[in-house]
């Protein structure tokens, strides 16, 4: 049943995301500037792959998933240069921008990768992972990859912004999600209630994101799933709460994008969630969501 219902629900999104869920076709990675530069690249082709830049950003490569496995074993990879990241991710922290003297939240931070983006560029990122075994791995995932300034906090997100309210220049909050990007054959883990408990505990995230943001800050709400509940409802109950929240449009230098979703079954969001993007599965793309959002004074 389960299968049927997600099914169903994806074809009223967008068809063509079922037939691409579980097409694998390449995967994406992008230079560490802590411990690499543009010698990394030469070095991986000395090696033998044949990495290709994406068009949008001078430091992010794409390979062929048959290089998946054997790129681990490159020294690129061992010495930390690379750090391999979905394209859809990727993209997403790219569209913060960042300024040199920024004060960063991560506010669902681990494994860590969208942090280890925001280090390069900013002054400080505070990067909070509440679940102990990954807030750890995150620890061990910076320290390798020569970060020297990331605080880290093994903290619930939700309640960041009691402690610092309007601190942050910028925020991103990654929630946690149901994964629907993930599936790519038979559905076993996914159901409705687990839709609705996430979009419950994103709703009361993204409170904390806007809060901890100061004003005249912009901030990136995303996921790795395709229901709405968890989207465009989320996005719509930060406006609807907030009259100085701002939805940013954000403009993808690539094809495989639809705007936000208005109406869900019997739900009509703000016109403003049209702005939001969707990012639909697509040779390194995983599906993805994600919305920017300003905070007036």
């Amino acid at each position: 049943m389960s299968q049927e219902i997600f099914e169903e629900r994806i074809k009223k999104i967008e068809p063509k995301i079922l037939e691409n869920l579980a097409k694998k076709e390449a995967f994406s990675f992008r230079i560490n500037h802590h411990r690499g530069d543009e010698r990394t690249i030469q070095s991986l082709k000395d090696e033998g792959f044949e990495p290709q830049r994406v068009a949008w950003a001078e430091d992010v490569y794409v390979l062929p998933m048959e290089d998946r496995k054997r790129i681990v074993k490159s020294s690129a990879y061992t010495k930390n240069e690379i750090y391999i990241q979905n394209l859809s991710s990727i993209f997403a922290a790219y569209s913060l921008r960042i300024d040199p003297d920024d004060w960063v939240l991560d506010l669902a931070a681990a494994p860590g990768g969208k942090s280890l983006i925001f280090s390069e560029k900013a002054k400080k990122v505070s990067a909070v992972e509440p679940d102990k075994g990954r807030y750890f791995r995150m620890r061990r995932n910076f320290k390798e990859h020569g970060v020297k300034n990331i605080q880290t906090y093994n903290k619930d997100g939700r309640f960041i912004y009691k402690s610092c309210p309007g601190w942050f220049d910028k925020v991103f909050l990654d929630a946690p999600c149901s994964s629907e990007a993930h599936i790519d054959g038979e559905v076993t883990w996914w159901n409705l209630r687990r839709v609705r408990r996430f979009s419950k505990l994103q709703k009361e995230l993204i409170v904390s994101a806007f809060e901890s943001l100061k004003e005249g800050g912009e901030m990136i709400y995303a996921t790795c799933t395709f229901s709405p509940e968890e989207n465009e409802e989320v996005i719509d109950f930060l406006l609807g709460r907030y009259d100085n929240a701002e939805v940013v449009k954000v403009e993808a230098p690539f094809e495989n994008v639809m705007e936000g979703i208005r109406r869900w079954e019997e739900k009509v969001y703000s016109d403003e969630v049209k702005k939001s993007l969707r990012i639909l599965p697509h040779g390194a793309f995983s599906g993805f969501f994600m919305a920017k959002i300003k905070k007036h004074s």
